[in-house]
């Protein structure tokens, strides 16, 4: 409660009142939709221009931006935790890109996040709130106090989304070594990666184009491939694989949590089994599938998982229209529907 304190303080006497006012209107457009599902509208600046020109190599490194930046120098925990994923793009009968995404992890807290930053495109993406120490064990859900602040930080914490040119970046982790590119560009890492491609890139090939002229470093401790997809239907996966973790793009429509790129870890890590299913039942559809008929394949492959563990979000995005619908905790009989305005 002291620390808390020190924070309310150092927010209401440092930050000047247009700051606070963007901030304070964050926290409360925090809205609990249901089954530890919440959403935010993001008002404020979260200086990602900044944070680009300096570069990041590592989670430290971000959480200390974020803390001096966001928390005006309050220091911040984050939790890192092993995670598995599955990934596929199809198309609707009606020509529409669909993209269908399943988060594996321990059972936490999930949180839609909508940026629409002065400089950049607005977007939806997906933040397991776990990742910004708020949980129910750490007693910082979003209805407390702290649990709102903390939300300030989501904008860096996302792991998949589509924004308003049609443009869906996700990231699911390896099991190889961890990335970390040293070339003498600028460094970033997976997150903030995710970050700047939802709010500055229209395309496949713009994104892919970004992520060339920045060092790769991985966000926590593990490697990760990016899948990434537009409304044309051009679909890459992106990787870095050892051993010199040169940027190798994949013209591959799905993907789970093995090293696809060839080299000496080709075929490394897990999710084979997923891998196979989405493989042959997009194979057996032509790689046309209707959005019912996605989620169905998300449920096919959702993490068995155990009493602390398992797919914690299934969401498919259209698109072509910008909108997504997403099932918490493997509960597919319940959907919850957003769209995205696009220019």
């Amino acid at each position: 409660m002291k620390k808390l304190l020190t924070l309310l303080i150092a927010v209401i006497t440092i930050a000047p009142i247009a700051v606070l006012f963007k901030r304070i209107r964050t926290i409360l457009s925090i809205k609990h939709i249901g089954q530890k599902f919440y959403t935010v509208n993001y008002h404020a600046d979260y200086r990602l221009d900044k944070l680009l020109a300096k570069g990041v190599k590592n989670v430290a490194e971000l959480v200390s931006f974020v803390s001096k930046e966001i928390f005006f120098g309050y220091p911040i925990k984050v939790n890192e935790i092993i995670s598995g994923c599955t990934c596929f793009a199809a198309k609707s009968e009606a020509g529409e890109i669909l993209v269908g995404r399943n988060f594996d992890y321990p059972h936490t807290g999930k949180l839609l996040v909508h940026t629409k930053p002065k400089n950049g495109f607005a977007s939806y993406s997906m933040v397991c709130l776990s990742h910004l120490n708020i949980s129910e064990e750490a007693g910082t859900m979003p209805e407390t106090l702290m649990g709102k602040l903390m939300t300030l930080s989501a904008p860096f914490a996302c792991v998949d989304g589509i924004n308003e040119k049609g443009l869906h970046v996700s990231v699911l982790e390896l099991s190889t070594a961890p990335t970390a590119q040293n070339t003498g560009k600028t460094a970033i890492i997976t997150t903030v990666a995710v970050r700047m491609l939802l709010d500055k890139c229209a395309t496949t090939v713009e994104a892919v184009e970004m992520l060339s002229k920045y060092d790769m470093f991985s966000s926590a401790g593990n490697p990760y491939h990016f899948f990434i997809s537009d409304t044309a239907g051009y679909t890459v996966i992106v990787e870095w694989p050892d051993p010199k973790q040169e940027m190798v793009v994949l013209n591959l429509t799905y993907a789970t949590n093995f090293q696809l790129a060839e080299g000496k870890d080709k075929g490394a890590g897990g999710g084979h089994n997923r891998y196979e299913t989405v493989a042959k039942t997009l194979e057996k559809s032509q790689g046309v599938l209707t959005e019912d008929e996605a989620m169905k394949l998300l449920d096919a492959v959702k993490a068995k998982g155990s009493n602390s563990w398992g797919t914690q979000w299934s969401i498919v995005y259209n698109i072509n229209n910008r909108s997504l619908k997403i099932c918490c905790d493997t509960n597919y009989d319940k959907m919850y529907e957003f769209k995205l305005g696009h220019k």
